[in-house]
C-alpha cells in the first residue's frame, strides 16, 4: 500500500483531537496527543487512544495504571501542539492540575474521560491503550476536530447547496459569494508574494497592474490567497481595524528541509524547529516578511 495515498486518505477523515495525560512511575506527569481516539465498547465501557512507540512518552503510558483523555474545545489548538511538540516542558504553562482521579486535566476541556488500563495492544508502529471508563466530565464547549491536517471548530449540520457536488476533474470554482481564502495584509505587498512563491505559490493576478501592487492574488492547486496592502480598510473585510498578524497559514510541502533550506537562504526567520506530530506530519513555524506565522508541513509516511 502507498502510504502516501493513505496518508492523505486519513487526512480527510475527521477525528478529535484529545492530549492523554497520566504520572508515571517517577511521579512526574506525562502527556501526549493522539492522533487516534475512539469508544470501543458500551458494555463495559471501553475507549481505545493510540501512541507511537517511538514517543518519549510511551514507556509510561505502557506501564501505567490510569490515563485520562482530555478531548479538546474550539480554540485549545496550541495545547494540541504543545503536547505534541518534543524537546518541551508540556506543562509548564499551569493550565493542568489534578482532576478526575487525581490525574493532570484541563479544566475548562470540552469534556474528560478517566480511564483504568484495561490492556495494552499491539499495533504495527504504535502502541494502542486500551482503557476502561471509570468517571467522565462533559461541558457545553464546542468541540475542536482535525481534518485535512487543519485544525476546526466543529459546527452543526446544514444541507449542502445544491449542485455543490457537481464539477469537473480538475475542481471547478464555486460562484463568488461561496468562495472564502484568507486575506493577508503586508507593508511589503510585492516581498510577501515573494516569500509565498517559495512555498509553491504562484501570482493569477495583480492591481494595479504595473508598478507597487496593492493586491496580488495567488493559487497553488485549488488553494487561493490574497496579498493586500495594509493601506485597505480591515473593517470593510470584517477583520479588527489595526497592524498585526491575524492568523496562521498552513502549507504542506512534498520536502520540507528543502523547502526550510530554501526559505533560511531567503533569510526567512524560523519560529521554531521541524517537529514530528503524531498524526504523521513533520511541521515547521517560519515568519512571513510582516510577521505572519506560517506552518510548513510534509508528511512522515513516505
Amino acid at each position: 500500500m502507498d502510504t502516501v495515498s493513505f496518508t492523505a486518505a486519513m487526512a480527510r477523515v475527521p477525528s478529535p483531537v484529545t492530549v492523554v495525560t497520566t504520572y508515571g512511575a517517577d511521579g512526574l506527569p506525562y502527556g501526549f496527543t493522539a492522533g487516534s481516539f475512539v469508544s470501543a465498547s458500551l458494555e463495559p465501557p471501553l475507549v481505545l487512544v493510540c501512541l507511537d512507540k517511538g514517543a518519549s512518552t510511551h514507556p509510561a503510558f505502557a506501564t501505567t495504571e490510569r490515563f485520562l483523555v482530555n478531548v479538546l474545545g474550539a480554540g485549545q489548538q496550541e495545547v494540541a501542539r504543545r503536547f505534541a511538540a518534543s524537546g518541551t516542558d508540556r506543562f509548564a504553562s499551569g493550565d493542568m492540575r489534578p482532576l478526575e482521579g487525581g490525574l493532570p486535566g484541563l479544566p475548562d476541556a470540552c469534556a474528560r474521560i478517566a480511564c483504568r488500563l484495561h490492556s495494552v495492544l499491539d499495533a504495527g508502529d504504535h502502541t494502542a491503550l486500551l482503557g476502561r471508563v471509570e468517571q467522565t466530565f462533559t461541558s457545553e464547549r464546542t468541540p475542536l476536530v482535525h481534518v485535512d491536517r487543519l485544525f476546526h471548530r466543529a459546527v452543526r449540520d446544514r444541507p449542502e447547496p445544491a449542485g455543490a457536488a457537481e464539477g469537473n476533474a480538475h475542481g471547478s470554482q464555486p460562484p463568488m459569494t461561496e468562495r472564502a481564502f484568507p486575506l493577508i495584509f503586508a507593508e511589503r505587498v510585492g516581498m510577501t508574494a515573494d516569500f509565498y512563491e517559495l512555498l509553491g505559490y504562484t501570482r493569477q493576478s495583480q492591481n494595479p497592474p504595473q508598478g507597487e501592487p496593492t493586491y496580488i492574488g495567488m493559487r497553488r492547486g485549488s488553494a487561493e490567497i490574497a496579498v493586500v496592502s495594509t493601506d485597505w480598510p480591515r473593517t470593510q473585510c470584517g477583520l479588527a481595524p489595526g497592524p498585526g498578524p491575524r492568523f496562521e497559514m498552513f502549507v504542506l510541502v512534498d520536502d520540507l528541509d528543502t523547502t526550510l533550506k530554501q526559505l533560511t537562504d531567503a533569510q526567512v526567520p524560523v519560529l521554531r524547529a521541524p517537529a514530528d506530530m503524531p498524526w504523521g506530519e513533520r511541521i515547521a513555524h517560519v515568519l512571513d516578511p510582516d510577521g505572519n506565522p506560517v506552518a510548513v508541513a510534509c508528511s512522515t509516511h513516505r
